[in-house]
């Protein structure tokens, strides 16, 4: 019983840095197998995985809260800056250079391949903003909706009311995912306390459940 807690804890610490090894198909299999209480396997994976999402909480707030790391985020964004100033400054002098360049007989007498050129260039584009909308609706979907919804959950971790529920809603579903929530949570003024406490009641009520699975099919 001990190892195969063991294993369940230490298989579900290492999911939550990669998702891409999820816990939950070895949590069931693991339940299959070994037939122990699937309350004890889901409370220890739940153990494991909460360490690992502290794990990930606390580093991401010490990044965050990092002097160095926001001196290099400031020197990179005043960066940024210097650069669009300069494509700005080169745009605005590009079309000035072209009105004045041509000042030849053969650059007048394509004038009006010119205006016609730059018709069909102004009919491209008014095609292309025509289709714009059209192309707008097709990449919003259910997909799109869900993302979206996920996006103003997270922006909830700013309240200290709905800090909580949302935490508990992504540590039991997965919505949005924990580990985004656990990053984004640290930029917040949640207290580790409180954080630790939703992470292992959710994960500890997804995992009870996922690893009843086995006894329900079989039943």
């Amino acid at each position: 019983m001990i190892p195969a807690c063991l294993s369940a804890a230490l298989t579900a610490f290492v999911s939550a840095f990669f998702p891409i090894t999820p816990v939950e198909p070895y949590l069931v299999a693991l339940a299959a197998a070994t037939g122990y209480s699937p309350i004890a396997l889901g409370v220890a994976a739940a153990v494991g995985q909460t360490i690992g999402k502290t794990t990930l909480f606390l580093g991401a707030r010490g990044a965050i809260r990092s002097t160095r790391l926001r001196q290099w985020l400031e020197a990179a964004k005043r960066r940024r800056g210097r650069q669009r100033a300069a494509r700005c400054a080169e745009a605005a002098v590009a079309p000035t250079a072209a009105v004045e360049a041509p000042a030849n007989p053969a650059a007048e007498s394509g004038a009006g391949r010119t205006a016609a050129e730059s018709g069909t260039a102004r009919t491209a584009v008014d095609t292309d903003t025509a289709a714009g909308p059209a192309v707008r609706g097709r990449r919003t979907g259910p997909f799109a909706a869900l993302v979206a919804t996920g996006r103003r959950l997270l922006t909830l971790l700013d309240r200290p009311a709905l800090a909580a529920p949302v935490l508990l809603l992504s540590a039991t579903t997965g919505f949005p995912p924990l580990m985004a929530t656990s990053i984004c949570a640290a930029g917040t003024r949640i207290n580790l306390p409180l954080f630790v406490a939703a992470c292992l009641i959710g994960r500890s009520v997804r995992f009870i459940a996922i690893a009843y699975a086995p006894q329900l099919v079989l039943s």
